[in-house]
């Protein structure tokens, strides 16, 4: 058995490539749907909705205290991004409340992560693995705002998104490291990455996204 620092570098660094896939294949999805600015803010609210829910759910039975304060400030800081996306998407002349990023019910995603039992599960799928895919997520997004000409939204992506985001991550690996102790820790976090992974190709389907945007709005 590998030591948890190592584990984890391993285990983040065999992932890369599937990383830059899922972004790559995300923004091809918003391309080949025709999507704007405020599609993607709205499924970013979407996405921050069931995280603020994963949070919350995992947070009463989490036995570490440095668990259940990390979960306590993922609530808080995601609470904060709905607010500020919701903000921007009125200043882009959408209000958010003309849909609900709560349609149809929760994806696949949320239902994977609900299932997850332990620390070392948590903290790999959610904190480690999804914080990775987000901060690439978060660039891309940049970069796209700024192709339709919207500076300010990149700037969202970029700077407090990322920033929070990065924040979660690196917590996530420093709980990992005291929990990934053992060959079945390490293993239950191995399956866990690769799952969420797999679960993330499969939610981010441009058939689903656009689904989704054509049925949260409010009639």
């Amino acid at each position: 058995m590998i030591d948890a620092g190592t584990f984890i570098t391993e285990l983040e660094g065999k992932h890369q490539e599937s990383f830059r896939q899922l972004v790559a294949a995300y923004l091809g999805g918003l391309t080949k749907e025709g999507m704007s600015v405020t599609d993607a803010l709205k499924l970013e609210l979407r996405a921050v909705v069931e995280a603020v829910e994963v949070a919350a759910l995992w947070l009463p039975d989490s036995e570490e205290l440095r668990m259940k304060m990390a979960l306590a400030t993922r609530c808080g800081d995601c609470a904060r991004h709905f607010q500020l996306v919701g903000e921007r998407l009125s200043v882009l002349g959408v209000s958010p409340d003309s849909f609900d990023p709560r349609h149809g019910g929760y994806s696949k995603l949320f239902a994977f992560f609900r299932s997850l039992q332990t620390t070392e599960e948590r903290t790999a799928a959610g904190f480690v693995t999804l914080g990775d895919l987000n901060l690439g997520r978060f660039e891309a997004m940049a970069s796209f705002c700024e192709q339709k000409g919207d500076a300010e939204t990149a700037t969202l992506y970029r700077e407090l998104l990322t920033e929070d985001e990065r924040r979660h991550a690196d917590a996530g690996r420093r709980m990992l490291i005291e929990v990934a102790s053992t060959e079945e820790s390490q293993a239950r976090a191995r399956r866990s990455t690769y799952r969420t992974i797999e679960v993330v190709g499969e939610v981010q389907d441009p058939s689903l996204l656009r689904k989704f945007l054509l049925r949260s709005v409010r009639k």
